[in-house]
């Protein structure tokens, strides 16, 4: 039987908040790194049928990649706790073989051995990870992959990055949360092996809607604008961009992108 979902996260309800700027302003995750993940997943050898679940899916951004590049045998489900974040999800969906689905991470609604792969897109560091990585193993076949996937900002080379990383500190608070350390984590899982890390450097050229749009689709920015309002924040913002806009107005905008792979033993 699949585990009964219990109470929701706080994180859910900051996402539903901006659902559409983060469907419009959030980057599609590098090939390089799409493509080796789905090379593992199709390598398992698990029966036709068998899932592959992208955990904490957000507005699909990753399912959809995953869907691009998968063979049409392989059904994938998107699972996502947000109501709002999901219907955004499937009103985005053009692949016949997708659904999406309400669910926890550390309460996977699928059954024992239902899939051949887990995955997350910058969503991990929200979950309870001893208890995802006891689910994952679970709904996974043996040799199945979990694939963990992010971004973050590369603030040592990216003015614009480190710009935003200090506004968002500075009027909004500390972070609610710390990102893990993944390598360690999921080398110490016993029911995982580690077999592949993955780093990749991005930079994004932003106009100055872009560089407010996605400044506002950080979940730490909406204790921003309850402190000083949305118009004021855009304002802050339009002028922190303008001053790191280039001649012809684009705003380069780095990110540091890393994929962790390990197979269920």
């Amino acid at each position: 039987m699949s585990p009964v979902i219990t109470d929701k996260p706080e994180a859910c309800h900051r996402f539903d908040a901006n659902s559409g700027g983060y469907a419009r302003f959030r980057p599609h995750y590098p090939g390089e790194l799409v493509r080796l993940l789905v090379q593992r997943i199709v390598a398992v050898p698990a029966a036709v049928g068998a899932l592959v679940l992208d955990v904490g899916c957000g507005t699909g951004i990753f399912t959809r990649q995953l869907a691009a590049l998968l063979p049409d045998t392989m059904p994938i489900l998107g699972i996502e706790p947000a109501a709002r974040m999901r219907e955004l999800a499937m009103a985005a969906q053009s692949h016949h073989r997708v659904e999406y689905r309400d669910g926890l991470a550390e309460a996977l609604p699928v059954k024992a051995e239902a899939a051949r792969a887990v995955t997350a897109a910058t969503a991990a560091h929200w979950f309870d990870l001893p208890k995802f990585f006891t689910e994952a193993a679970r709904a996974l076949v043996p040799g199945g992959i979990l694939g963990i996937i992010e971004y973050v900002r590369d603030v040592e080379h990216s003015a614009a990055a480190d710009a935003i990383e200090a506004f968002l500190r500075r009027e909004g608070g500390p972070k609610v949360y710390e990102r893990p350390d993944y390598a360690n984590k999921l080398r110490t899982a016993e029911a995982f092996v580690l077999s592949d890390m993955l780093t990749h450097k991005v930079t994004m050229p932003l106009n100055l809607e872009g560089f407010i749009g996605l400044a506002l689709s950080s979940s730490h920015a909406n204790a921003v604008v309850a402190k000083l309002g949305a118009e004021a924040t855009r304002a802050a913002l339009a002028e922190l961009g303008s001053g790191l806009a280039e001649p012809d107005g684009t705003i380069r905008y780095g990110y540091h992108f890393q994929l962790f792979v390990a197979a269920r033993q």
